[in-house]
């Protein structure tokens, strides 16, 4: 099973670039492969079916062995030390602060640990890289123009009040990704075409009069 991707954008999409007389060449240069990740793996739940690798250690056991490697972490951290977990990576601490002039010398103004930094293995990033990947099928959402983008919106709101999300996402046969359809419909709302109304989940979408 290979690892699924699909086709973000940064800025205007294709077509959006051409109305603006930008070339080809600088438009897709806003295009990027941005993973689909389906879901987050707990390491610990591990899963009796052929997509999990079953542990060796029972869950309790794996459970303390991970606390354990927690309390080693945080307390060479804390020590100002990078840590090292063989066969997976480097960990080390990351600052932030600014940085004043007293006595014709540098020093540090309001430090403080702003995150972790972690360095893989060469042989574990090795593997990784490894990986085969494949573009899913709603890959080239961006081949979309605005008149189809139109007509469908028209299509659905000829037969319901309102739209969702999951809608519009049906109504293009899942060949839109999600982000893409955020923008598209909050580029309504700022345009007056569309009014939102509820916010997460319950988010709806009326057209405003004479938009469609």
């Amino acid at each position: 099973m290979a690892i699924q991707f699909s086709i973000a954008k940064r800025g205007l999409l294709p077509h959006e670039k051409e109305q603006q007389n930008v070339d080809e060449a600088t438009s897709l240069k806003n295009l990027r492969p941005q993973l689909e990740c389906p879901t987050t793996v707990d390491a610990v739940d591990f899963q009796s079916s052929s997509l999990r690798l079953p542990s060796v250690m029972p869950k309790g056991e794996l459970q303390a062995a991970l606390s354990t490697m927690q309390r080693v972490l945080l307390h060479e951290l804390e020590q100002g030390n990078a840590v090292t977990l063989p066969g997976i990576g480097t960990f080390r601490l990351t600052l932030k602060g600014d940085i004043e002039v007293k006595d014709g010398n540098y020093h540090g103004k309001d430090v403080h640990v702003d995150g972790i930094n972690f360095r893989p293995d060469n042989e574990f990033l090795k593997t990784i890289r490894g990986f085969k990947v494949e573009q899913v099928p709603f890959g080239q959402a961006f081949q979309t123009g605005e008149t189809e983008v139109e007509a469908c919106l028209a299509e659905l709101f000829a037969r319901q009040n309102t739209i969702t999300n999951k809608d519009v996402a049906t109504a293009f046969g899942q060949t839109l990704t999600r982000n893409r359809i955020v923008v598209l419909l909050g580029r309504l709302v700022k345009e007056g075409r569309l009014i939102r109304e509820g916010k997460g989940a319950q988010t709806r979408y009326h057209a405003a009069q004479g938009s469609f």
